[in-house]
């Protein structure tokens, strides 16, 4: 009988953010998706395709994210969501190629 309340109370207080994950979870814990630019340059694009303006290049060693993991696809390529204020939505897309997720 207790199983199925504690289970029922672990979700709710997990999707409520209320548990922690493991040893590394904390104030210090990164949120949402970073990523390391492992191209030696890399363009952050305004919309996720490679006809669009890009806002702004990172260099190989820079670390870029966003609060959400987000992606996208255009025919071949794939992106990935980075915030940049270069951006007129605040929201950039770069090659998924381009970085490696830490």
């Amino acid at each position: 009988m207790n199983r199925p309340i504690t289970i029922v109370l672990t979700a709710a207080l997990g999707c409520a953010g209320a548990l922690a994950a493991g040893p590394a979870a904390g104030a210090s814990a990164p949120v949402g998706c970073q990523y390391k630019v492992v191209w030696p340059t890399a363009g952050v694009y305004e919309n996720p395709n490679p006809n669009s303006v890009v806002v702004k290049t990172k260099h190989a060693g820079d670390i870029v994210g966003a609060s959400t993991c987000e992606g996208a696809g255009y025919n071949e390529y794939g992106y990935v969501l980075v915030t940049t204020d270069a951006a007129a939505d605040g929201r950039g897309w770069m090659r998924e190629e381009a970085v490696v997720q830490i």
